[in-house]
């Protein structure tokens, strides 16, 4: 007796089982055992095929997701820090949608015709999308995406923070990069004044996790605050950069700590 069964999937699979192997997964998998060197290491093949298919997909939404007048980019993480000795490749990055051209801008093109305005609410608007999808847009960011210079977005952002009295979700900001960063010394300034992390960021309007992470950097900073700057940059794997800004607020609002500690080193450094 014939199982109809059986010989319904067999025959499904002689019709349709070509059409399994042609899925771009199981191509580049031929491709890594046939060019690569993995025909004895199949298993490995196919995790990474997998692997190299998630990252792409991760990096190129759908068409359907990006509506006229947005663009795909591709940014810093905002929870990726700056470290000793780190480069821009190294860093985590991730895919964005952001809205270049809105309704709004042009209505207002049509009504007033005032491109300036438009140009400060687009880099205003383009650094918030970003951040609310956990990335930080920098002034180069912002430079290849606007065609603006990286000197003019500098002062418009600032011009924006003053105004305001808030900081704007930079990369330079967030992350603790670049020579723009001003919340940093409000914090420290406050902080020897006596206010605890939890009222400074309510005074400054800014997280409560960073404002601790510039109190707690700038603490071990102090304690090697009399070597040179190349040696705590090892030392505390802050940037050079940083590490030239914490020196500058401990001279200012610690200067006793950079003193007491060289005075240390000398009398450690006398023979007995």
């Amino acid at each position: 007796m014939i199982d109809t069964g059986m010989h319904k999937r067999d025959y499904a699979k002689d019709v349709y089982g070509p059409l399994q192997g042609r899925t771009l997964r199981n191509v580049l998998i031929k491709k890594l055992i046939e060019g690569y060197g993995y025909s004895d290491k199949l298993e490995i093949a196919k995790r990474l095929v997998d692997d190299l298919l998630d990252t792409v997909d991760r990096f190129s939404p759908s068409v359907d997701k990006v509506k006229p007048g947005q663009m795909v980019w591709i940014a810093r993480s905002d929870t990726d820090k700056q470290g000793y000795g780190k480069k821009s490749a190294d860093t985590e990055a991730k895919r964005v949608i952001l809205s270049l051209v809105t309704e709004e801008d042009t209505d207002t093109l049509a009504k007033e015709g005032k491109i300036k305005q438009i140009k400060d609410k687009r880099m205003i608007r383009l650094i918030k999308e970003g951040k609310q999808q956990g990335v930080v847009l920098s002034l180069a960011d912002l430079s290849v995406i606007m065609l603006l210079a990286i000197a003019t977005l500098s002062k418009r952002t600032r011009n924006y923070q003053k105004e305001t009295g808030k900081l704007l979700p930079t990369a330079g900001n967030v992350l603790d990069i670049g020579r723009g960063i001003t919340h940093k010394r409000e914090t420290v300034e406050l902080y020897a004044k006596g206010y605890n992390a939890m009222e400074i960021s309510r005074k400054i309007d800014h997280e409560l996790k960073n404002v601790e992470t510039y109190i707690e950097d700038m603490e071990r900073v102090k304690i090697v605050a009399s070597k040179d700057k190349q040696t705590i940059s090892r030392l505390t794997r802050l940037s050079i950069s940083l590490v030239d800004e914490y020196m500058e607020i401990i001279r200012t609002y610690y200067p006793e700590c950079v003193h007491l500690n060289r005075k240390e080193e000398n009398i450690d450094g006398v023979d007995d």
